[in-house]
Formats: C-alpha cells, structure tokens, sequence
C-alpha cells in the first residue's frame, strides 16, 4: 500500500482474539490477517487435504508447526504441508499482518469462521473464543471432514459432530449464519468503531520456510 494511502477494505474482527481477517482484492484464495499484540490466533488444527501459505508483511508472528515453534518477522513464508497440525500467535507488543493463502481454496471453512468471529462480537463465546457446545458440534459437523483439532483424539471429534451434530441443526443451531456473512453487518461494526486495522503489501523476494513435509 502507498505511504499515506488509507485501507477502505471491511475488517472481520474477533474482540475476543484480537485476530481480523480482510479481503484480498482480486484474490478470491487469499486472505490478510491482522493480530493486535497478544492476539492468539486459532487452537492447534490439522487441514487434511489443504495446504496454507502464510506471508508475515508486518510485525512477528510465532507459528507452531508440527510441534516445531518459530517466531517469523517480515517477508518470510510459511508452508504448512496438509495433515500438518498448526497455530499461531503475536507475543509482541505491536500489531502483525500476514497473508494466508489456502490451496486449494475452502469457502466452506471461511464462512464458519466468519460466523465464529460474528459470535465473539455479540458476546455469544466463552473467554477463549468457543461458542456454545450445540453451536460448536454444528460447526464440527461441517468442517471435520476436512478440519479437526489436536485436542482430543479426531474419532471422538467426528463421533460427536456426526452424532450430535444432527441434534444440534435440528434444534436450531447452524454452522454459518447469513447476517454474519453479510458485508452490512461488518460495515455497521467497522462505523462504530469495534474493529480496526491496517496492512501492507510488499512487491519483494520472500524467502520461503517448508513445514511438515
């Protein structure tokens, strides 16, 4: 981004993470992350078919990749090779951005995120980012075939999301939700002033660091 120029882009924010996500423009497969100091960014997980590329443009971002930690400033990349469990965090004291590309691309898991990060700004998850237990095994259900947790071990995950998971849309419980999905919402969040955030795109050689392959 030029110097002076402002960033019109809508963030999707997570008040209780500290993580936001923008849009790439022209860039359907790709995503700008921005994590305030202390922001932790999701519980360790495995993709089981995708690949994620994660560029840091700004700050240090600290990845854990298959049990390895590394903490990355500016202009290196991550690759995270699929059933590769991973996270990542900001242990500094100012903001990181960094851009995240999934190969191929997973519409299905960014909108359960997007409704994850809707919840936490209407105070409907717990202290660490979680929703409710029913809204969670809706969410389960739709990502695990793909996406799971190293928590707990993947068949008790899939147990329950395939069991319960059922129970939980037929009471009423979804894994995404429209209003959240909607620009409007974000946009009206954005006015008053809850979510903020800047990037920065650099046209240089990155060098490249290769995880769990």
């Amino acid at each position: 981004m030029a110097e002076g120029a402002t960033d019109e882009r809508v963030p999707v924010s997570n008040p209780v993470t500290g993580v936001s996500l923008f849009d790439v423009p022209g860039d359907e497969g790709a995503a700008e992350i921005r994590l305030d100091p202390g922001a932790q960014g999701p519980a360790e997980h495995v993709h089981r078919t995708t690949e994620e590329r994660f560029t840091v443009r700004d700050g240090t971002v600290t990845f854990r990749v298959g049990g390895r930690e590394r903490r990355l400033g500016p202009d290196t990349e991550v690759r995270v090779s699929p059933g590769t469990p991973h996270t990542f965090r900001n242990e500094g004291d100012e903001a990181a951005t960094m851009r995240v590309r999934t190969v191929p691309p997973n519409d299905r898991l960014g909108a359960v995120v997007v409704t994850l990060f809707g919840l936490a700004q209407e105070g409907k998850v717990d202290e660490q980012g979680r929703p409710e237990f029913l809204r969670a095994m809706a969410m389960a259900e739709e990502t695990l075939d793909e996406t799971y947790f190293t928590g707990a071990p993947y068949a008790i995950q899939r147990a329950l999301g395939e069991t319960v998971g059922p129970v939980a849309r037929a009471l009423g419980y979804h894994a995404t939700d429209e209003r959240y999905l909607d620009d409007a919402f974000w946009r009206e969040r954005a006015r008053e002033g809850s979510a903020s955030g800047r990037g920065q795109v650099r046209g240089i050689e990155i060098p490249v660091v290769d995880e769990g392959e």
